[in-house]
C-alpha cells in the first residue's frame, strides 16, 4: 500500500511531465508551417523531388532546427533514411515531436563542423542570439562520413559554418548533391571555389550543387 509521502511524489511527477510537454508543440504542424511561410513554395518543392532513381540511399538535413523541411523530404523519399542533424537543444524537443510518426528519420543531435569541436549549445529557441551553453559535441564532415555513409543529398543550413566547410573540405562532399543556404551576415568572406559542382542559384541565399560527372 503506498504511502501518504509515495502519493504526494506521485503526483510532483505527473505534475512535472505535464509541464515539460510543451503544449506549444502542437502548433508546429505541417498546416500551420504553411500558413506562416507561404511565400517558400519554391524551396518545398525543391526539397519533395525523389533523390534516387531507385528510392534508396541516405538524405541528411544538417540544420534540421524544428523539421520544416525534414519531413517533406522524408515523405517525398520514403525509402531512405534522413539523418536530421540539430545541435538546439530546444529545437530539439518540437523536431522529435514533429518527425516521430515517420520511421525514416533519425534524429543526429550534432552540428556538423569542419573539426568535430566542442562547441556552446544553447536552450534559446532564438538561433541568432547568443548560445547559452552547456557545451555540446559535434561531427566533422569525416566523421559524419565514416559513421553514416556517403549520402546521395545534403540540405546545409549551418549558420555560417557553410564558407568553412567549402572551403576546407569540399573534396570530402564530392558527387553530393546539396542545397545550402549561405549566411553572409555572420562570415564576411566570399562563397569558396565550388569546383566539384554545377552551381545554380534557385533561391535567394540558396545554392544547388549538383555534382560534376566523374572523369
Amino acid at each position: 500500500m503506498s504511502s501518504l509521502k509515495d502519493k504526494g511524489i506521485g503526483v510532483l511527477l505527473r505534475l512535472s511531465w505535464a509541464l515539460r510537454r510543451n503544449p506549444a508543440r502542437f502548433l508546429f504542424s505541417d498546416g500551420n508551417f504553411r500558413r506562416v511561410t507561404g511565400g517558400e513554395r519554391d524551396e518545398v518543392a525543391f526539397l519533395r523531388r525523389r533523390w534516387q532513381a531507385n528510392g534508396t540511399g541516405t538524405i541528411w538535413d544538417v540544420g534540421a532546427s524544428l523539421g520544416k523541411y525534414t519531413c517533406d523530404i522524408a515523405r517525398a523519399n520514403p525509402n531512405c533514411k534522413i539523418l536530421a542533424f540539430e545541435p538546439n537543444l530546444n529545437s530539439l524537443y518540437f523536431l522529435a515531436h514533429r518527425t516521430a510518426p515517420l520511421a525514416n528519420i533519425e534524429i543526429v543531435p550534432c552540428a556538423l563542423t569542419v573539426d568535430g569541436r566542442e562547441m556552446k549549445g544553447s536552450y534559446e529557441p532564438n538561433f541568432n542570439a547568443e548560445a547559452t551553453g552547456p557545451l555540446v559535441p559535434t561531427f566533422s564532415v569525416a566523421e559524419a562520413l565514416a559513421k553514416f555513409g556517403k549520402p546521395v543529398f545534403i540540405k546545409m543550413d549551418v549558420e555560417g559554418e557553410e564558407f568553412k566547410i567549402f572551403r576546407e573540405q569540399a573534396d570530402l562532399l564530392r558527387g553530393i548533391h546539396l542545397l545550402v543556404e549561405w549566411h553572409p551576415q555572420h562570415v564576411k568572406d566570399p562563397v569558396p571555389p565550388l569546383k566539384h559542382w554545377h552551381v545554380h542559384e534557385v533561391f535567394p541565399s540558396h545554392t544547388y550543387l549538383e555534382p560534376m560527372a566523374e572523369k
